[in-house]
């Protein structure tokens, strides 16, 4: 049978036709599986990130709360309720049942103290206060234990460990030079099974007074 060279020229047109048709598709396809590819690592990357987020948050505590002293800011980590204050050394008592911690906090100018002298630095007044109040301490030398545990001359502070022998009280005590202002931060462990270490309560008062 003879084919027409009009016929075999549809027919060449057709298979070269399908022949790129099905390049295309495949191509087509080839883009699709790299599409849903990015948008699976996306989703993945979305879903890892955020339950960083959430960690983190469940991990460090998303919820401060505030508290002005003296026009000084303190943002408190976790639910803190006010339990009082100590007049006499302008201490305001604060305590967390869910870390069974207290903390005590002053704020107070240099000037109201009777060894200050304006001629002093300020790392100078905050020796001569550290001094000053471990002597009040040492008057009942038997029943006290005193430790300096750092001090850092840049930032002006001082850390310190109190310990009231025959109660079991031990506190630990940050006093620092801020915005031209004695702030003094005491923190006891009200957990006498389990305490926090001593680096944790440490890092604890540091936070606090530079607002971490």
């Amino acid at each position: 049978k003879i084919i027409s060279s009009e016929v075999r020229n549809c027919a060449k047109r057709r298979n070269v036709s399908g022949y790129f048709g099905e390049k295309l598709r495949n191509k087509d396809n080839i883009e699709k599986q790299k599409n849903r590819k990015i948008n699976y690592m996306k989703i993945k990357f979305l879903k890892v990130l955020f339950t960083i987020f959430i960690f983190s948050n469940l991990s460090f505590g998303q919820s401060k709360t505030p508290y002005l002293i003296n026009n000084e800011l303190f943002e408190l980590p976790g639910k803190w309720k006010h339990i009082g204050k100590i007049e006499n050394s302008a201490q305001w008592g604060f305590a967390n049942k869910k870390l069974e911690l207290t903390l005590l906090i002053n704020v107070r100018k240099p000037e109201i103290f009777e060894f200050y002298n304006k001629e002093m630095t300020e790392l100078e007044f905050l020796n001569k206060f550290y001094a000053w109040e471990t002597e009040f301490w040492k008057k009942d030398d038997g029943n006290i234990e005193i430790e300096k545990i750092e001090t850092n001359e840049t930032d002006k502070y001082i850390i310190w460990r109190l310990k009231i022998i025959d109660k079991n009280i031990e506190s630990f005590i940050f006093s620092g030079i801020r915005n031209s202002k004695l702030i003094g931060l005491s923190l006891t462990d009200d957990n006498k099974k389990e305490p926090k270490s001593r680096a944790e309560k440490i890092e604890f008062l540091k936070n606090i007074y530079f607002k971490k």
